[in-house]
């Protein structure tokens, strides 16, 4: 049904393009096969052959339909970020670095699975390093491959023992997405308390703060990962310049 509406609105664009270029009015649709325009009545074939002779038309309908859904979907993000800004930058439930009182603070939504947030990873970690007066958290999602609900209790887990930067930067600097196996063998070489590492990857408090993470990622519609906010505000790049940049604005 959702599908049928996208495409009746994707007709109802080509259809406004045509009466536009044509300088007339379209004022309604009679069953499948006739347009009321204000020149008269337009059969479904006169309207296909108008528009095989102008294709262009459907073309930019389509582009602008497009558009005209992305700005849609940028503006009902920003509605809900500024509505759940204080979530958003919350730490009770997510590894958290820096001062608890700084100015500017750097939220990643990200997927130990992601190839495109291991290619993020090392700008995180320059800009951590850059700025120690900056709080950043990190919140894992888990739903781009079976191993990533693991691999974030497990980056958790590790959390717990103030390794998580240490756990993040092994995961992410691996090429291959890791299984259980090299998950744990990564807790293992960090010299974690592997009794108390098994313990907190099975508990219910992980799975709740991960839990927590998700439905906050919808409420904000986050649609892929990375994403990166500054102080609320989604920051698209892999260039530590252009996230420098943004974080000295708000400083």
């Amino acid at each position: 049904m959702k599908n049928f509406s996208i495409i009746l609105s994707v007709i109802a664009v080509i259809l406004a393009s045509f009466s536009l270029l044509n300088g007339c009015k379209i004022s309604g649709v009679k069953g499948n096969s006739i347009v009321q325009l204000s020149g008269g009545q337009v059969s479904e074939e006169e309207l296909a052959t108008m528009l095989k002779k102008n294709p262009k038309m459907i073309v930019d309908a389509l582009e602008a339909y497009q558009l005209q859904l992305q700005e849609e979907a940028e503006r009902e993000q920003q509605e809900a970020v500024a509505k759940y800004a204080d979530e958003i930058n919350g730490t009770e439930n997510a590894p958290t670095f820096g001062p608890a009182d700084a100015k500017v603070t750097v939220v990643e939504f990200f997927d130990f699975s992601c190839i495109y947030c291991k290619k993020l990873a090392p700008t995180m970690e320059k800009i951590m390093a850059d700025n120690p007066d900056v709080k950043f958290v990190f919140k894992p999602l888990t739903f781009l491959t079976p191993l990533s609900p693991y691999q974030a209790k497990a980056g958790f887990a590790a959390h717990k023992q103030n390794k998580f930067i240490d756990f993040y930067k092994k995961v992410m600097d691996s090429k291959e997405v890791m299984d259980k196996k090299a998950v744990d063998k990564v807790a293992e070489d960090l010299g974690l308390d592997m009794e108390k590492y098994k313990a907190d990857v099975d508990s219910t408090e992980i799975a709740d703060d991960l839990g927590e993470i998700a439905v906050l990622s919808q409420k904000i519609h986050i649609r892929g990962v990375p994403s990166v906010f500054v102080n609320g505000k989604p920051v698209q790049s892999y260039n530590a310049e252009d996230f420098q940049a943004e974080i000295n604005s708000v400083k």
